[in-house]
């Protein structure tokens, strides 16, 4: 075995655990590592313009690629610049790893320079907060331990954010590499399951006609679409999913219901929310204010509910199941699609769906999928975000992956944008929301699917926070990566909740209205605008003709978001809630 330095040993490491890439900002605690970052192969370092950035764009790539990201950075503002970042991962429970390069062990306390001592700001106390697992090196040889105790975190079945502190003085130490890489599994990682539970699940629904799904986020972090789409099939089951989940089973299947909650379908907000269903299934959802419509009784009541998921701890949380399970989602669909067709649960299940399939085509027929439908084709000026999200559906290849930021586009690009694959539409709305997430981690998206066209609909206030990171695009000249700026001049869910307020108090949410597009030139990215909703089309084609990064500012105006399901069910429940 040869020596090598502990800051090649990490990166070579990790380069054996199938990391690819790792997102960084260079900084004086972490320039050991830069000589490493371009001589092991099969690493390519990307140099972001924050080390918040650098964590979205971990954050993005792993979302994508489905294997864990990886960011980097200096202690003390690099590492508090990452902490909103890896808080997003860490709730929706996305693998990234961060690492720190922290004061020498021998400064500390001393009023070092971002020192991280018990005086200072401690790195390992900053993400305790955030992090799964993490660990500060102290001595050098323990290094191969704590890279293989971070791996369940990373890639076992409960994913999560990994931290890993090194300290300056210690980078430079030489070590035998002995490193061996952990078996990679899938996210199934041999979870037991329970096959009476699942036959009792089973023999429930056979016993209700009317039975849906639910599907969220687990079913995308156990690669369960393919079964999913097998066990939906088999039974004619209509499918819903929450925003978290959207695509993972295919919009355009005729089983699809679409989004349940928030800018969610009219087809499965006005359905679920009915005593229509006599049995739902919720298949890899923690159920969370997003997911459910502010708690809403009427998702639980009249009817059996079935929940399943691999975490325990998401079972009964929000509303208490008839029959709760332990279980991967992938794991679950494939043991029911399993069962013999003789077995009497699965034969009840099956006499009755002819019965199903012709009660899904009425709830379609009198349910609409969109609302305000005459605004994706409306001629209103300034522009209406409908129109220009639609416009976008259909100049963009079926293939795009998707990543949506937060604010009120939210729900105009949730709404009116279709997908039909799985992992190619993201969104953090459901903990954290962090505004401005979208650009760096679609960067990050584009990094590990490169063939991939990657947009990002963001607004003018995302832009304000992380709109420099578009210049990272730019530096490593990636192609048909495009950032739709959805400029309506305001913070704009604040904006629409502004009635009654001042003209003075109104006012604080008001944004200039900057040219995005120059600012984009500035940067080295290709600046579009367009201020016409006849001109969409044109400009669209134009940004996918570039074969390079675009950024086009779309003037649109204020309006209120497609969601009459949404006002009328979630403020009942929410003000209901507060009066409580």
């Amino acid at each position: 075995m040869s020596k090598v330095k502990l800051t090649r040993y990490i990166i070579q490491s990790l380069r054996d655990e199938n990391a690819s890439h790792i997102f960084l900002v260079p900084g004086g605690y972490v320039d050991n590592f830069s000589q490493d970052l371009v001589d092991v192969e099969g690493i390519k370092p990307i140099v972001c313009a924050t080390e918040g950035g650098a964590a979205m764009m971990a954050d993005g790539f792993a979302r994508a690629s489905g294997r864990f990201g990886v960011c980097m950075g200096i202690s003390g503002p690099g590492a508090t610049n990452m902490i909103t970042a890896l808080s997003v991962s860490s709730a929706d429970q996305i693998p990234v790893l961060a690492i720190t390069g922290d004061t020498p062990l021998s400064w500390r306390d001393r009023a070092a320079i971002q020192d991280s001592g018990t005086h200072g700001l401690r790195s390992i106390e900053l993400f305790r907060q955030v992090c799964a697992s993490q660990y500060q090196v102290y001595e050098p040889r323990l290094i191969r331990d704590y890279t293989r105790r971070m791996m369940p975190t990373l890639k076992g079945p409960h994913h999560g954010v990994a931290h890993l502190s090194v300290p300056l003085d210690l980078q430079s130490a030489d070590i035998e590499y002995d490193y061996q890489a952990t078996c990679s599994k899938t996210p199934l990682g041999g979870n037991p399951i329970d096959p009476h539970a699942l036959t009792d699940a089973l023999d429930m629904i056979s016993r209700q006609p009317r039975t849906a799904l639910l599907i969220g986020s687990g079913i995308r972090k156990s690669n369960a679409t393919s079964a999913l789409i097998d066990f939906a099939e088999r039974f004619e089951i209509p499918v819903a999913t929450t925003m978290a989940a959207k695509g993972d089973f295919p919009e355009t299947h005729p089983l699809s219901m679409g989004v349940f909650g928030w800018a969610g379908s009219g087809l499965a907000n006005e359905t679920l929310l009915t005593d229509e269903i006599d049995c739902l299934v919720v298949v890899g959802s923690t159920l969370g204010q997003i997911s459910t419509m502010c708690w809403s009784e009427a998702l639980r009541k009249n009817r059996q509910f079935i929940q399943i998921d691999i975490n325990g701890s998401h079972l009964n949380r929000t509303y208490v199941a008839d029959l709760a399970i332990t279980s991967d989602a992938r794991v679950a669909f494939e043991y029911m699609c399993a069962q013999d067709n003789d077995a009497p649960p699965i034969k009840r299940i099956l006499d009755t769906k002819l019965a199903r399939r012709d009660w899904l085509l009425g709830l379609k027929e009198k349910r609409p999928w969109f609302y305000d439908t005459d605004n994706q084709t409306s001629s209103v000026m300034p522009m209406h975000p409908a129109r220009a999200v639609t416009t976008l559906a259909d100049v963009m290849p079926q293939d795009t992956q998707l990543f949506v930021d937060n604010g009120a586009h939210t729900f105009f690009a949730t709404h009116y944008w279709k997908t039909a694959l799985p992992r190619h539409y993201f969104n953090i709305i459901k903990y954290s929301g962090a505004m401005g997430w979208a650009i760096a981690a679609s960067i990050g998206a584009k990094v590990a699917r490169p063939e991939k066209t990657t947009v990002a609909i963001v607004g003018d206030g995302c832009m304000l926070m992380h709109g420099m990171e578009i210049q990272t695009a730019a530096r490593y000249k990636l192609k048909n990566m495009i950032f739709v700026v959805l400029n309506n001049k305001a913070h704009g869910n604040p904006k629409l909740r502004t009635e009654g307020f001042s003209d003075e108090a109104e006012e604080l949410t008001d944004i200039v209205d900057h040219n995005w597009a120059a600012f984009a030139e500035s940067l080295g990215v290709k600046g579009l605008t367009v201020e016409s909703p006849d001109d969409l089309s044109r400009v669209y084609q134009s940004a996918l003709d570039a074969d390079s990064t675009v950024l086009i500012d779309v003037k649109c105006g204020l309006y209120a978001t497609p969601t009459k399901v949404f006002d009328e069910t979630f403020m009942k429940e929410f003000n209901s809630f507060l009066s409580n």
